[in-house]
């Protein structure tokens, strides 16, 4: 199964410009020149509550592990 890979710039699966400008890289291959990115504001989550001491639910918590005490 191939392996999800992010796309090579952030304009994957847009049709292209008409007119598309490029410009030579180190390498000496054309490369095509992207106009600055909108940056948008992003909503981090909140931090999430620390778990209890025992992760089973609670109708189990008081019936003694397997091999028990």
């Amino acid at each position: 199964m191939p392996r999800q890979e992010p796309a090579r710039s952030q304009t994957a699966g847009e049709p292209p410009p008409l007119k598309v400008k490029v410009q030579l890289d180190p390498q000496g291959r054309w490369q095509p020149v992207e106009p600055p990115r909108e940056t948008t504001e992003t909503i981090e989550a909140a931090e999430r509550p620390t778990t209890p001491d025992d992760p089973r639910p609670s109708a189990f918590q008081q019936i003694p592990p397997f091999g028990g005490a």
